[in-house]
């Protein structure tokens, strides 16, 4: 079963950390990346760019407005996901608890995907934004 591991956080405090704590919640991640890649349930990660890159889309009448930024009504911006491939909840669980829960919260939920597409035989992909 797939699971999504969204990841909510306060930029502000993810701009406001030095580097030996960036290096920290760093450390986490690779833990929890190899965790999850060494019993094969890792199948894709983002990071998501900072909230000024984004925008939204809503559908007025027959129109489309795009309005810069998210719209959330949240001190959290959600900053990036893990979509894992465990056999339950609780797996999916477990292996969250290695991330870094002290400066955001992450929300894990259950995915589908769409007909056509092949996560249980395509190939895992890993890319190094760094």
């Amino acid at each position: 079963m797939l699971f999504s591991v969204l990841i909510y956080a306060s930029e502000d405090f993810i701009d406001a950390v030095t580097p030996e704590e960036h290096a920290e919640i760093m450390r986490h991640h690779r833990a929890f990346h190899e965790h999850t890649k060494s019993n094969k349930h890792f199948a894709a990660a983002t990071k998501l760019m900072s909230t000024g890159t984004a925008v939204t889309i809503n559908k007025e009448s027959d129109d489309y407005v795009v309005t810069d930024g998210p719209f959330a009504e949240t001190k959290e911006q959600f900053m990036g996901f893990y979509l894992l491939d465990c056999s339950s909840l609780e797996e999916a669980i477990d292996a969250v608890k290695l991330l870094p829960l002290d400066h955001g919260r992450v929300e894990v939920r259950p995915v589908e995907y769409f007909e056509g597409a092949d996560f249980k035989n395509a190939e895992r992909l890993v890319i190094d934004a760094s």
